[in-house]
């Protein structure tokens, strides 16, 4: 019985890999007019990187917190703040894979009317590994968004010029702009690799399946799919104690078009007991990103008794940085791996 539904998961993995690649080709294509929230240190943000790499680490379960504090010189900065929670389950029904499900909560603000985004997904995911090297997860998540406004709007109706600031003395709040809420719906494949401490992953994700409706005037303005493409590898130096991890995504989403390349460097510290499982392995990251056209991202990172924790900072290269004076955006990253009973692992995931 247990061979027979491997065998079926199999091919459910295959079926999946077949049918969301064919979406992705058919439904990229689509205007957009803003892009989606996402963070610097992608590769610390799985839920909103991959749904695929929903559980696909080596532990009981996993949360991750990100915060993100944009374009502080602005009068009024954009803040994100990103909660998940996920966890492999039915490891008995799959030998060396298993199925895993999470949920995250994404919360936005923006700009001096606080236009909030707040976001709510569950995840899905199968993964399993063909042979001891190859690991191959399909995913999906679905949820709810709201979009919400609040604080004081003017239009071009209330334009005075006789009055000092050039609008009327009472503002007028309209009525047209609603808070709106929206089911959205994606999907996602990642391939992992690992031997002899060499690891490689590559991943292909769609969001907004549906094409959700993002209108705060009641009419119709769709927000077309977004697809991310993203990899890296992890590459051992002198026996782990060091490393170089380059990593890459690209993100496109109607007209924007976002790509991020660099690497870490790893320095090993202390090095985990094999047998054990009483010492964890400790060690810093450092290195960056450059997102085109756009932006360099220094990035630290310290792993340390099952968390890692990251910290960024964008310089701004763009046109913006006349207003930012090419300050970017403050980014935390905290992940928490709970390691299985018999021996303790880093946060760091299979990818």
């Amino acid at each position: 019985m247990k061979n027979i539904v491997q065998r079926g998961l199999i091919i459910q993995l295959r079926q999946g890999f077949v049918g969301l690649a064919v979406i992705l080709m058919v439904m990229v294509g689509g205007a957009v007019q803003s892009q989606d929230i996402h963070f610097s240190q992608f590769s610390s943000s799985p839920s909103t990187l991959n749904p695929a790499s929903t559980g696909v680490y080596e532990g009981q379960f996993r949360v991750v917190y990100n915060f993100k504090d944009q374009w502080k010189t602005i009068a009024f900065p954009y803040r994100t703040n990103s909660f998940s929670f996920d966890m492999p389950f039915a490891r008995e029904f799959i030998s060396k894979g298993a199925m895993a499900a999470g949920i995250s909560v994404v919360a936005d603000k923006a700009g001096d009317l606080n236009v909030g985004t707040t976001l709510i997904n569950l995840s899905y995911s199968v993964n399993k590994y063909l042979n001891r090297e190859n690991n191959i997860s399909v995913g999906l998540q679905g949820g709810f968004g709201q979009r919400s406004m609040k604080g004081e709007q003017r239009w071009n109706s209330e334009y005075d010029p006789n009055s000092a600031d050039g609008y009327t003395d009472i503002p007028v709040t309209s009525t047209a702009v609603q808070n709106f809420s929206y089911g959205d719906f994606s999907g996602g494949l990642l391939w992992s690799y690992k031997s002899n401490g060499f690891k490689a992953h590559a991943g292909v994700a769609l969001f907004h399946l549906n094409q959700p409706n993002q209108s705060s005037l009641g009419d119709k303005t769709k927000l077309p799919a977004k697809l991310a493409i993203h990899g890296g590898a992890t590459i051992p130096i002198k026996d782990n104690a060091l490393g170089v991890i380059p990593q890459l995504l690209v993100l496109k989403q109607g007209p924007q078009y976002e790509a991020n390349v660099g690497a870490l460097v790893k320095f090993r510290l202390q090095e985990a007991s094999r047998y054990t499982g009483e010492i964890t392995e400790t060690a810093v990251y450092i290195g960056g990103w450059y997102r085109f056209s756009d932006a360099f991202i220094l990035n630290a990172r310290l792993d340390w008794m099952n968390f890692a924790l990251g910290m960024s900072y964008d310089i701004n290269l763009s046109k913006i940085k006349v207003a930012t004076e090419s300050r970017g955006g403050f980014e935390i990253s905290l992940m928490y791996v709970h390691p299985f009973k018999a021996t303790r692992t880093t946060a760091t995931p299979l990818m």
